[in-house]
């Protein structure tokens, strides 16, 4: 039985508010790194090692969430985790050195890492028929507080420190989540087996099957294998500290800078996931993919393009002359819409590929997989960058994208759902 369009609205709004609180505060980090680096004397190595742990531990927390949806809902599963979030953000603002903060964050990631996994499962099933755009709504409202998060971080610093900013969104996080307890599930966990251990099997078949599935598998890996633009990987970590220390802007232009990246990835999914759903959505994905790869390089090699583009224009143009900030911001506004639009598509796909039963193991399945390489690409990344410089770095990690189109060839296009799922399928459940 479907959802009312009133409770869909509500789930659909909730969530998205809770996605954009997620990425606020993630993606705030990015701003403060350099003062926080500075306080606490960390290097581009340090700093790659802190993303490393948390990344691990929060990839590893999604794949126990397919394994809880049977005994607690969806809703409350999202509760408990914007609590815990919360709580690790509070720590961070009180930590008094390096091993508190690798802690703290630890601790946010494992809070945080519940989002994607039970939210897309939860959004895939209430909104089959517009599973590309309401999953490309659900991130672009949630890059919404990404683009607000650089900025408003570079402007409370003119006024209070590091440490009080993050008690300030531990605050938020926290309400967030009372919230979540705040709404009543009208379905719940109904439809499953009475015990536990009937619950336990049928948990354990569906995961034995999504393992299985050579479509979530493929998925999977190309998610995985796109260095930048995966969540609280390299983007959020580097592009920060590079515009400050590398193109010496100030802590306020680089938020500013950071903010235009991300109003890219606000823009793109929109575009990409209202295209996927009317077209292919594996060809549409692998425009994308070749996209990201041609802007990484952009990226990569601004100054050395800017340099070439003045001297083509000279002979027709005698006034024209250098100007890096204006192309700096078009190329982060381009590569923010590219590149993070993968992600949400690769999400319908995912749905696409198998009934609802089996939706909540696939995400987390697919979350685990396909975030599983952060860590190793922060690391990477991190020594890359220490000892060649950004633009070495970032070339070798544009043919990452390249490598992921060639792997959607394994990937079977599935049919596409009309009505409330697959032949045999589930009723979605808050």
């Amino acid at each position: 039985m479907a959802a009312p369009p009133v409770e869909r609205a509500l789930v659909l709004w909730l969530t998205n508010a809770s996605h954009a609180a997620n990425h606020f505060q993630n993606q705030m980090v990015s701003t403060l790194y350099p003062v926080i680096m500075a306080e606490l004397g960390l290097g581009y190595f340090q700093l790659g090692t802190i993303t490393a742990i948390r990344v691990v531990f929060g990839n590893a927390s999604q794949i126990v969430y397919g394994f809880l949806t049977p005994f607690v809902r969806r809703s409350q599963l999202l509760g408990i985790a914007n609590v815990v979030m919360g709580l690790g953000n509070l720590f961070t603002g009180l930590v008094g050195g390096y091993t508190g903060f690798v802690v703290a964050r630890t601790v946010t990631s494992v809070g945080a890492s519940a989002q994607h996994p039970v939210g897309a499962s939860l959004l895939s099933g209430m909104f089959p028929r517009r599973r590309g755009t309401i999953l490309a709504l659900n991130s672009s409202v949630a890059n919404i507080g990404s683009l607000l998060a650089p900025a408003a971080a570079g402007l409370l610093l003119l006024v209070v420190g590091w440490r009080q900013i993050f008690l300030v969104v531990a605050v938020l996080c926290l309400l967030v989540g009372a919230t979540y307890f705040l709404l009543r599930d009208r379905v719940g966990v109904s439809g499953q087996p009475a015990s536990r251990k009937a619950r336990l099997a049928r948990g354990k078949d569906s995961y034995l099957r999504v393992l299985r599935n050579r479509n979530i598998m493929a998925i999977s890996l190309v998610q995985m294998v796109g260095a930048a633009g995966g969540e609280g990987g390299v983007n959020q970590t580097y592009i920060g500290p590079h515009l400050v220390r590398d193109f010496g802007l100030s802590l306020t232009m680089a938020g500013v800078a950071l903010s235009v990246f991300t109003l890219g990835s606000v823009v793109g999914p929109l575009c990409f996931g209202w295209l996927s759903d009317r077209w292919s959505r594996k060809t549409i994905i692998q425009a994308s993919l070749l996209l990201s790869a041609l802007v990484t390089l952009s990226v990569a090699h601004q100054d050395v393009l800017l340099s070439g583009l003045i001297g083509a224009l000279s002979p027709w143009w005698p006034a024209a002359q250098e100007s890096f900030l204006p192309f700096l911001l078009l190329n982060l506004l381009l590569y923010g819409g590219v590149t993070s639009s993968r992600q949400t598509l690769t999400q319908a796909l995912v749905a696409d590929s198998l009934a609802d039963e089996d939706r909540d193991a696939a995400f987390s399945v697919y979350y685990f997989v396909a975030f599983f390489s952060d860590p190793v690409w922060s690391l990477v990344t991190g020594i890359l960058m220490e000892n060649f410089g950004f633009a070495f770095a970032f070339s070798r990690l544009s043919v990452t994208y390249l490598i992921g189109m060639a792997l959607l060839f394994l990937v079977r296009s599935p049919g596409r759902t009309t009505s409330s799922g697959p032949p045999g399928s589930h009723a979605a459940t808050t």
